[in-house]
């Protein structure tokens, strides 16, 4: 069997920065239901056509009054009202308060004309028809006046807007039913390999299920993509160039496998025909045979096969570059400090990548091997070994990045 050795190895800090130069935004714009508007992005300004709230309301149950008219009430000496009617929400006022009346009022009910206060219920008595009110108010008081939250004319919220829950709040309060957002980037997942299976399938002998597509898939979602996941291919050079000829119909490539330096490990050699290649393997551990390429003007990356540094390198280095294009802000990392439970070991030369689960104040460690996808499922986070670092002992306070 040959092999083809002699890559040079880039740092991953070189790689980051390599990756910062790509990935243009994606432009491209759809219309979509507010219940399909969760976390996707503006692509315009929402502009308010009428006042938010469009009227003058009551900020309590109570009674519409002339403040004017409370003057000098108290429980000793009340002032006494005449109650003309009861507005209740939803429904408009029908009479006018003069001077000496009062309407009965229900949380959130338009103002009725002559009114400037609100007395809350609280302060009041009922002894008959009349209204005893027990409490003098101001000229607005208990009162939200039109406009009080969104002025007509003005942005609401603007081009670019990543639309949490309170946000589409606020578009459902401006009556849109739907939003003109920016299509989430299209992300080609091409999981290659004469030895892998889709779950569900018949292994043969020497064969194993495919986990890397759903891994890949799942992390792509939640950074602002949109996974199509092409038709699984063995490890053949002609099949391999026509199913990466079509992923270059997508925004994003990500072929998972075929990398390394194997005599059957074609991707490089594929891509590089077809493009410019920006790096062809990493100083990191694990996720060494990374390589990241430009084909018309697309970004393409060849992923490990191995699980742990294929989702690894999904998170350090696809991801950034995914929300990027994405329009959506880099995701915010959390970090804690942790004891590490046990002494870790690295290969000297290269950055690493350790999983760890936190206990705790301990973070304890579970990596066993780039090929073991339990490494990361049952870890909460990772530390970063800088490459000129061969061991941390235990006992060492380390930043644990989250997942």
């Amino acid at each position: 069997m040959a092999y083809r050795p002699g890559r040079q190895l880039t740092s991953v800090e070189e790689a980051r920065a390599i990756l910062s130069a790509h990935g243009e935004p994606v432009m491209r714009v759809e219309r979509v239901a507010l219940d399909a508007a969760d976390q996707r992005v503006l692509s315009r300004d929402l502009v308010v056509a009428n006042a938010v709230p469009r009227f003058a309301r009551s900020m309590m149950d109570g009674y519409a009054v002339r403040a004017a008219d409370t003057a000098g009430a108290t429980r000793e000496h009340p002032v006494t009202l005449r109650l003309v009617e009861t507005i209740y929400t939803g429904r408009a006022p029908t009479a006018q308060v003069a001077a000496g009346t009062c309407a009965g009022i229900a949380t959130g009910a338009p103002i009725p004309a002559g009114a400037d206060a609100v007395v809350m219920i609280e302060h009041t008595a009922r002894e008959g028809a009349p209204v005893l009110v027990l409490q003098a108010v101001g000229p607005g008081q208990h009162v939200g006046r039109a406009g009080s939250d969104l002025v007509a004319g003005e942005i609401a919220l603007a081009e670019g807007t990543v639309l949490s829950p309170a946000r589409l709040g606020v578009v459902a309060a401006l009556g849109f039913e739907a939003v003109d957002v920016y299509q989430r980037p299209r992300v080609a997942i091409l999981s290659t390999g004469d030895e892998i299976v889709a779950p569900g399938g018949s292994l043969g002998p020497a064969q194993i299920f495919d986990s890397n597509t759903a891994a890949l898939s799942a992390a792509i979602r939640l950074h602002g993509g949109e996974p199509v996941v092409a038709p699984r291919v063995g490890d053949d050079r002609k099949a391999l160039t026509a199913a990466f000829k079509r992923c270059l119909d997508q925004d994003i490539v990500l072929f998972s496998g075929g990398t390394s330096v194997g005599e059957r490990d074609y991707l490089l050699e594929i891509i590089a025909e077809a493009g410019t290649v920006h790096f062809e393997g990493l100083r990191l551990k694990p996720g060494k045979p990374t390589v990241f390429a430009t084909v018309a003007g697309r970004p393409v990356f060849g992923m490990p096969g191995n699980p742990v540094s294929c989702l690894t390198n999904a998170y350090l280095l696809v991801a950034p570059l995914l929300r990027r294009m994405a329009h959506l802000p880099p995701a915010t990392e959390r970090v804690v400090r942790a004891r590490l439970s046990s002494e870790v070991e690295s290969v000297a030369g290269r950055h690493q990548i350790y999983p760890v689960r936190v206990d705790g104040d301990a973070a304890i460690p579970v990596f066993k091997g780039s090929g073991e996808i339990t490494s990361l499922a049952h870890a909460d986070g990772y530390f970063e070994i800088p490459a000129d670092v061969e061991s941390v002992d235990a006992g060492t306070v380390v930043e644990v990045t989250l997942f």
